[in-house]
């Protein structure tokens, strides 16, 4: 078997040479790890490393003689993952870190690369004082999930007076022009907090469908001893993460999602009988919340552009309850949608989206989106509802959903379509940031009438 560090290094040259998504690639190489400890350090190592990734090219920055930019991509992945561990997995021994960074770069650049990435790793470690004491020192203090600090001798990020953004962006790897959006909307204090809470590694929150949050939470205690209720009612979290729930998962019992997520689907107030929509279902978990939603008759029509995901959204017809049609359907991404107008009692459009109310989770979105993503995600985003509209029966409702949090592609888009749509209000919904325990998101309930 190989060890996790090496899986985890081949799985982060993958994504820097191929982009996609980590999760895509993660099932594929866990087989090849040799015990549940290895494959949780796996998807440990290459979460963490991808989350942390603008923080720690920074570092390797101050202390490598060459810019990063001229590098060969396996000296670059091999700091990352090598600096990864040493800043922010005080478990790991620092010297197992280097080791593995330098075979790994030897194996694949050459014994060149390899000294190389060994220079630059030994250096920072030299560099580091250690665990920040007394007041916080912006340039030096590197922060890290549990609330601590790592301290360098020297100055490493940008000065915050000069360049308040530049120095937020670096010590909790975001890019600048993020971060100088949320400032200018929210202000420093407001800023950091939901940075700090990007920067946590989330874990896993279940939604209860049969037996009661207070029942689950106390099966899965022998699985997790710090299991608790989550942030809103009929869920629980798994703080522990990786692996905890499978069990009650496969019984039924419960399934993955978000608590934020958890708040969508009751924005329809589904009622048994009703004939319900989502128009972009895909992984599933808000249409299947929809499925339990009407509980014993009604209808759910899952759809959605990409023809696997389709797939994957047809295998959940086994979790439905009894009583509940369920529905699958691939969708053109442009034109009129192919059902009867006025013909849903309901309608979930959970557009596309920037992902950055979800950037603990989707890992690489903050390095993938740009600054003029969210406007052109809310063209998108406008044409879908346009299209959703003539679906829904008069007296119906019809819930807007992303999980951004910029406002081109939420407030924005609303104010959008009932400009174009005058006989259309919106009511209700969600707009919540990142915490510790729920991912941010947004939402509206658009209905007829004035």
């Amino acid at each position: 078997m190989v060890g996790a560090r090496d899986l985890a290094a081949d799985l982060l040259l993958e994504v820097h040479a191929q982009g996609g998504r980590v999760r895509d690639r993660l099932a594929r190489l866990r087989v090849h790890a040799a015990d549940y400890r290895e494959r949780g350090l796996l998807t440990e190592l290459a979460y963490g490393t991808l989350r942390q990734q603008g923080t720690l090219d920074v570092v390797a920055s101050a202390f490598s003689r060459r810019p990063l930019e001229s590098l060969d991509a396996v000296a670059r992945i091999a700091m990352r993952l090598a600096l990864y561990q040493i800043l922010y997995l005080d478990r790991i021994p620092a010297s197992a870190a280097v080791d593995q960074a330098v075979g790994w770069t030897r194996g694949r650049a050459g014994p060149g690369a390899a000294g190389f990435v060994n220079g630059v790793l030994r250096n920072a470690l030299r560099g580091i004082v250690g665990p920040a004491t007394g007041p916080e020192d912006a340039r030096r203090d590197l922060p890290r999930e549990d609330g601590s600090a790592l301290r360098f001798a020297d100055p490493l990020f940008p000065d915050v007076g000069l360049a308040p953004a530049g120095n937020l962006g670096a010590r909790y790897s975001m890019p600048t022009w993020l971060v100088e959006r949320r400032l200018a909307r929210w202000g420093p204090a407001r800023t950091t907090a939901v940075l700090r809470a990007e920067q946590m590694r989330p874990g896993v929150t279940l939604r209860v469908r049969r037996g009661g949050a207070d029942a689950l939470r106390e099966s899965l205690k022998s699985v997790d001893p710090h299991v608790r209720l989550g942030p809103v009612d009929g869920s629980v979290l798994l703080p522990g993460g990786e692996g905890g729930g499978l069990g009650v998962i496969a019984q039924g019992l419960a399934y993955v999602q978000d608590a934020s997520a958890q708040r969508v689907a009751p924005l329809l107030e589904p009622r048994a009988g009703q004939r319900l929509l989502d128009l972009c279902a895909a992984p599933g978990g808000k249409a299947l919340h929809l499925a339990d939603l009407l509980a014993t008759a009604g209808e759910v029509v899952a759809s959605d552009v990409d023809a696997r995901k389709v797939e994957g959204l047809a295998e959940l017809a086994k979790l439905v309850p009894p009583g509940v049609r369920w529905s699958t359907l691939r969708v053109a991404e442009s034109g009129p949608l192919p059902f009867e107008p006025q013909s849903f009692d309901g309608i979930l459009v959970d557009a596309p989206c920037s992902n950055t109310g979800v950037l603990r989770r989707r890992v690489e979105a903050r390095w993938r989106i740009t600054p003029q993503s969210p406007a052109e995600l809310a063209a998108v985003q406008l044409g879908l509802l346009k299209r959703a509209l003539p679906l829904l029966k008069p007296e119906g409702r019809l819930v807007y959903s992303t999980c951004s949090l910029e406002p081109e592609e939420n407030e924005g888009v609303v104010a959008a379509l009932l400009a174009a749509e005058p006989g259309w209000r919106a009511e209700g919904g969600l707009d919540v940031a990142p915490t510790s325990d729920a991912d941010g998101g947004f939402a509206r309930v658009l209905r007829r009438g004035s």
